[in-house]
């Protein structure tokens, strides 16, 4: 094999990362879609402040993690090392059937969706006719294809390109949300009143486990903050660069979702924004006026490239770290000559992703993400406490305030798991059925390199 990923990305390289994969279409849709479920000003801002409670308690559990096995892979090597391979591998096998590849469709999809909006009218609509067929491929579809080919191409010559244009464009996406935040007060249009009911009465049982369910939209705005896990092995001094960027990006997001949704108050009341997917344009409208539709579209893509960017580099670098010990298409684990990059990993990672935007719609993609996400997240940082007990020496970085951040974190995951297994039994079993498919495989690959 050859040797190892050079590590070449510093601390800023790994905040801009971690904030770019963070911010990208949740945060214009997800309140207004999970509006419906809340009751009151006071719930909203308290659903947002607990997901940044989330990720950071998260950030806080994955950064010793991360610093415990700092190569490429992330909770690959948590959950084999803690628990057994099998729950390694189902946990990159569920990133390669539906999480990463799943999301970076999804998101795909979402930028071609608003790349569409600043076309010729005639043109949004207009479809490719495939050969020998009656079906035709539509525009958005084709335009999903190309940018996940662009950036996949992008981070196939080499990570510090890659790297240069994630902290390029998160910077700008900083620099937008902060213009949106500054400039949507300073309009005047909006109404302070919005947040009269802040002080509103108690929250009962009921209030409780609606706000579970809003909850899990907002855990998937939050998500991406565990991108370092899965890079570690291509950060310097990861021991003393992890913690420090995974602690203030998540931070850094979490203030400007309280403002953004601030704004969105400010712009309308709560029962407005009930079921309103397009939240945020419809705030850029209130304050701003009309004719605003492709300054939208402009922040959108912006916000969409950084955090697409993010999940194709470190989505790779999974299937690296199982294809190396024979738990995934043995190509998979070699590094360019030149570049020392996953490429290969990287190209089968575009397969799958094109195979997905070709087959799916952008709802389908994300419907079963959220749980898989958040039981592997609930088992990883449980893998912490059964590290720390089996090796209590080990010079690492250790997570502040443990073992209460590390309760916290489960206590948020197990709510978010038990609110979907009940108001979404279906799509949770799915999820799980996706997850069970991966166990032939994994005996498959065992028995190929001869373990049994």
């Amino acid at each position: 094999m050859p040797n190892q990923l050079p590590r070449t990305l510093n601390r800023f390289d790994a905040a801009m990362m971690i904030i770019g994969n963070m911010i990208g279409i949740g945060i214009f849709a997800t309140t207004g879609f999970y509006a419906q479920y809340l009751s009151s000003p006071l719930s909203l801002l308290l659903v947002w402040l607990l997901g940044g409670l989330y990720a950071f308690c998260g950030a806080l559990t994955y950064a010793e993690l991360a610093t415990r096995f700092p190569r490429a892979g992330g909770d690959y090597h948590f959950l084999k090392h803690a628990y057994h391979p099998l729950l390694g591998f189902l946990f990159g096998w569920s990133t390669f059937t539906v999480t990463y590849t799943g999301s970076a469709a999804a998101i795909a999809i979402g930028f071609a969706a608003y790349f569409s909006r600043i076309l010729p009218e005639a043109l949004q609509q207009w479809q490719a006719p495939i050969p020998f067929t009656s079906f035709q491929f539509p525009l958005v579809k084709i335009i999903a294809l190309l940018i996940a080919w662009l950036l996949t191409w992008l981070n196939s010559t080499g990570i510090r390109r890659g790297a240069g244009f994630q902290n390029l464009f998160t910077l700008l996406g900083i620099a937008t949300l902060m213009a949106f935040i500054g400039l949507g007060f300073a309009s005047g249009k909006g109404s302070w009143e919005h947040f009269s009911a802040v002080a509103g009465s108690g929250m009962g049982l009921n209030e409780l486990s609606r706000l579970g369910v809003a909850l899990v939209g907002v855990v998937f705005t939050y998500s991406g903050w565990t991108v370092l896990a899965y890079i570690a092995g291509e950060i310097r001094e990861p021991r003393r660069n992890i913690p420090v960027a995974m602690a203030g990006a998540v931070l850094t997001v979490t203030l400007l979702y309280i403002l953004m949704n601030s704004v969105y108050l400010y712009a309308q009341p709560l029962d407005s924004m009930s079921g309103q997917v397009e939240v945020g344009y419809e705030t850029l409208r209130i304050l701003f006026g009309a004719g605003t539709g492709a300054a939208f579209a402009l922040i959108i893509m912006l916000m969409v490239l950084s955090s697409l960017n993010a999940t194709i580099l470190s989505g790779a670098r999974i299937y690296y770290a199982m294809a190396r010990e024979g738990r995934f298409f043995r190509s998979a684990g070699q590094l360019h000559p030149q570049h020392q990059i996953p490429a290969r990993s990287l190209w089968m990672q575009f397969g799958w992703i094109a195979l997905l935007i070709v087959l799916g719609s952008f709802d389908q993609l994300l419907t079963y993400a959220v749980f898989v996400m958040v039981v592997f997240s609930f088992l990883a940082g449980l893998a912490l406490f059964v590290m720390r007990r089996r090796d209590p020496g080990t010079e690492t970085y250790r997570a502040w305030g443990y073992p209460i951040t590390q309760l916290i974190y489960l206590a948020i995951s197990a709510w978010l798991m038990i609110n979907t297994l009940y108001h979404r039994p279906l799509e949770a079993l799915w999820g799980i059925l996706i997850v069970a498919v991966g166990v032939p495989f994994y005996y498959g690959w065992k028995k190929r390199e001869g373990e049994i």
